[in-house]
């Protein structure tokens, strides 16, 4: 009889372009955990894979639509809906997302695998999650709650007012019964106080880039770019959206002549397809990639020369230590930063890069200039010992422990699987 103590991870989107969700199940697989992980198929049919010991089955929690005619129908849909709730049904608040379809899925596989702890992966997963916990005890099974609360929900730009309270409600609800809320980052965990009304401090799992499961990348960066080990070649690596500012990186190429960006990016996203439209003439200078697996991000990106987070003031921005920060300092990129609170105060703290006002071309040109004329000045205080600080595998003690406190547990760890995934 399997003995292993069994955790459960919900997540609303397709887990692989998720490397906290992935490092989380790797490391508590590692742990002596049996894991799975339940996120969003994105076809009309589930698929499964593992990484490392943990299975991850992708289902259908939530609609997902990629022919873009019809995501553009929908957006449409979705905004006359919205218009229709505020002018003709004020009073009416919206539900959840999702909730309906995700708990039908859910709940047979909850049955079956009967986990200690169900682990909400943000706060769309969190009133799901939730829910299955109750339900699971209505059935004579008793589950934990983690809340791992990704982002702070009134910060959250894409989110209307109406869900905003409606997904915080639902926050303080669950939370109030979780065995404990994660938080990214200590600036994060000073908001979640008030905002969740809870007494206890969240407790910190930062999401720092691997350390010792870093793995070589059979791709090369410059040659992917079509250029020499000469030429400067700055950096972005993830999402792409208006406020991660990109045209203030683009806009500042004329007057950084021979610079190159490489932009590591889905190539279909809408932001992406239009800063190459915009910036047509920079096309030469100005390189689109495609992801490549969380696991050999840092090694490719290493033969860059800085990388670079732009990114608005926003409040979620503001807060977080987001997880590139830690990859690009495992590839031993200095980094240039917007003057955001927290990631601009790191980079004084390190010596590691520079700091530039959000938004100001000119600014952001004299940061760059400053970090090529001196690179391995910055790159000097990337040390063993601060590597290791800022890695997932010192993060993964803490999420161990965490889990071994609240399930009453020490399983025996297991002999560490690499990170990579197996279809």
């Amino acid at each position: 009889m399997n003995s292993s103590p069994r955790t459960l991870h919900i997540v609303l989107n397709g887990v692989l372009e998720d490397s906290r969700v992935l490092k989380c199940a790797w490391s508590l697989g590692n742990a002596g955990w049996d894991v799975l992980v339940c996120g969003v198929s994105q076809h009309l049919h589930d698929d499964s894979m593992k990484i490392g010991y943990a299975r991850i089955d992708r289902v259908r929690l939530k609609i997902v639509v990629k022919q873009d005619f019809i995501a553009k129908v929908l957006r449409a849909l979705r905004y006359y809906k919205r218009k229709f709730n505020i002018r003709i049904m004020p009073l009416r608040a919206p539900s959840i997302p999702n909730l309906s379809r995700a708990l039908t899925e859910l709940k047979p596989i909850g049955l079956e695998f009967k986990p200690n702890i169900i682990h909400a992966h943000d706060y769309t997963a969190l009133p799901i999650a939730g829910a299955l916990v109750e339900y699971l005890a209505a059935n004579g099974h008793i589950a934990e709650l983690i809340y791992d609360a990704h982002e702070y929900v009134p910060g959250v730009s894409h989110l209307n007012p109406a869900l905003k309270t409606v997904y915080s409600r639902a926050e303080r609800r669950y939370a109030a019964n979780a065995a404990t809320v994660l938080s990214v980052s200590d600036g994060m965990s000073d908001l979640l106080i008030p905002h969740l009304e809870i007494q206890k401090r969240p407790e910190l799992v930062a999401n720092d880039p691997l350390f010792e499961g870093q793995q070589p990348s059979p791709r090369n960066i410059r040659q992917d770019c079509g250029v020499d080990a000469s030429t400067p070649l700055l950096v972005y690596s993830g999402a792409v959206a208006p406020q991660r500012g990109l045209t203030t990186v683009l806009l500042a190429l004329s007057s950084l002549p021979g610079v190159h960006l490489a932009l590591i990016a889905n190539p279909k996203n809408q932001t992406v397809i239009n800063l190459q439209a915009e910036f047509i003439e920079l096309k030469d200078r100005f390189h689109v990639l495609p992801y490549v697996p969380n696991s050999e991000l840092v090694a490719y990106l290493s033969l860059a020369d800085i990388g670079l987070i732009p990114i608005h003031h926003k409040l979620n921005h503001e807060i977080s230590l987001i997880t590139k920060f830690g990859e690009y300092m495992q590839a031993k990129l200095p980094i240039v930063v917007s003057d955001v609170r927290t990631m601009s105060a790191e980079v004084k703290r390190l010596g590691n890069g520079e700091v530039f006002v959000a938004e100001n071309v000119e600014d952001f040109a004299v940061a760059v200039q400053k970090v090529l004329t001196d690179k391995s000045a910055y790159q000097s205080v990337y040390t063993p010992e601060v590597l290791q600080e800022r890695s997932w595998e010192r993060q993964a003690e803490s999420l161990v422990r965490i889990y071994n406190r609240i399930a009453g547990v020490s399983p025996q760890p297991r002999e560490h699987l690499p990170f990579s995934i197996i279809s």
